[in-house]
């Protein structure tokens, strides 16, 4: 089964072709010889190189990929041997880590950062499918008969989530719009179209994971998550990965679509927004533009629906390290580069401000390392009163730390360091 998914990919990646394509999969690289894989930058904090100059970009892109032999080289051979999941690692490990893993390193590693606290095992995997599978022809029979199981599944954010069985079942049921939103996911790609090689494994997740959550059922956002770690990992792999990452306070408040989830992070972005850059901060509310019209997507999906695959992994590395302090960092890194265009460009009013915070950035936040540089300057910049708000938010709402709750040889745990945030995260 697996070589056949490594001879889909290869066989997917020459008959598309595309520039994206191109630029995640770089032939040559160790990992294209298995299957392809985003290729990642080295987080020396360098500046972006101008796509302008294309001797200089090529320069610039030749030495990431040999730091990232490198770097794969280190983790294979000295780090990962020695690595201990759950445990807090060690600075040289932490070191690397900040400076974006490996896509090698990242089939290991992930999964061993975010866990498996919720002990899913491949046969619970197996049970769900099965049962969204048996629900899935229940629903093609009931529509053959003129019956519309799939109506009203439009989901608004309430200030108390629906408990009742009923209201389990109508959860389920919103498996109906997964379908509509694979193709929208990485369009570019065309990974998760219908004949795609990863639809099917991208669906059966989604649907697997309504029936092992159905008090959450599907949420549009998901998408980006279960395609991200598909990208990297197995489907049972994927599947763990996504069941732990939304246990976790930071994603479980927002896709349970809590009114309250929302609002405090948008306080604590404003804050920091106002304190680190008012001048954007104010062209942005004068242009009626409010933190949740945008913070909020980019937190769902761990910025993998604004950023391109390569620039987004470097962020979920850091989340799977420090859990949800990233996320802010990230979100004010991203208006570090945009200041700009807010300030000095066409940024003035809502409609320019949501496309340049929006559909535009995609193609102008394109090195991982730029970005980087920015989350540790933003993370220099950060009051320790707020980072520990930003921790408090967890603590409030789940009575944790802020990452999955771990118990003794769970097998690792999101946001790692996070509980001991002030003392140990070092850029």
């Amino acid at each position: 089964t697996e070589g056949r998914r490594k001879r889909r990919w290869r066989q997917h990646v020459q008959s598309e072709g595309g520039m994206e394509l191109q630029r995640l999969f770089r032939p040559g690289s160790p990992s294209s010889a298995q299957a392809p894989r985003p290729r990642l930058g080295c987080g020396d904090g360098s500046a972006a190189v101008g796509a302008t100059d294309p001797d200089a970009e090529r320069v610039h892109d030749d030495r990431r990929e040999r730091r990232l032999q490198e770097h794969t080289e280190i983790w294979r051979r000295d780090l990962l041997p020695k690595y201990v999941a759950g445990t807090p690692p060690t600075r040289r490990m932490e070191k690397l880590w900040r400076q974006g893993l490996p896509p090698r390193v990242r089939e290991t590693l992930w999964p061993m950062a975010i866990g498996n606290v919720l002990r899913i095992t491949p046969e619970l995997y197996d049970i769900h499918k099965e049962q969204a599978l048996d629900a899935r022809r229940q629903w093609a029979e009931a529509s053959e008969a003129s019956v519309q199981p799939s109506s009203k599944l439009m989901v608004t954010l309430s200030d108390q989530p629906m408990r009742s069985k009923t209201a389990g079942r109508r959860h389920e049921r919103s498996t109906a719009l997964i379908p509509f939103d694979l193709p929208r996911t990485f369009p570019t790609l065309a990974f998760f179209r219908e004949g795609g090689p990863l639809h099917d494994d991208c669906k059966r997740i989604l649907e697997a994971y309504t029936f092992f959550r159905p008090d959450v059922g599907y949420v549009q956002g998901m998408t980006y998550l279960v395609a991200v770690l598909l990208l990297y990992l197995g489907p049972y792999a994927a599947f763990v990965g996504m069941c732990n990452l939304l246990n976790a306070p930071t994603l479980l408040g927002l896709y349970r679509l809590e009114q309250s989830a929302v609002q405090c992070r948008a306080t604590v972005f404003n804050q920091l927004c106002a304190d680190q850059m008012p001048a954007v901060a104010r062209v942005i509310d004068d242009a009626g533009l409010t933190p949740e019209m945008f913070l909020i997507e980019w937190f769902m999906t761990i910025y993998s629906k604004c950023l391109p695959i390569d620039v987004a992994s470097v962020v979920w590395d850091l989340f799977l390290l420090d859990g949800e302090v990233v996320l802010y960092c990230t979100g004010l890194a991203l208006l570090r580069l945009s200041a700009p265009l807010l300030l000095e460009g066409p940024g003035a009013d809502l409609e320019a401000c949501a496309r340049i915070l929006g559909k535009d950035m995609r193609k102008r936040v394109t090195d991982p390392d730029e970005l980087l540089g920015h989350i540790s300057e933003v993370w220099r910049r950060t009051p320790a009163r707020l980072r520990s708000q930003i921790q408090g938010i967890a603590e409030s709402e789940f009575g944790t730390g802020g990452g999955v709750q771990r118990s003794p040889g769970s097998g690792g745990g999101l946001g790692l360091t996070l509980a001991s945030l002030r003392s140990r995260f070092m850029w």
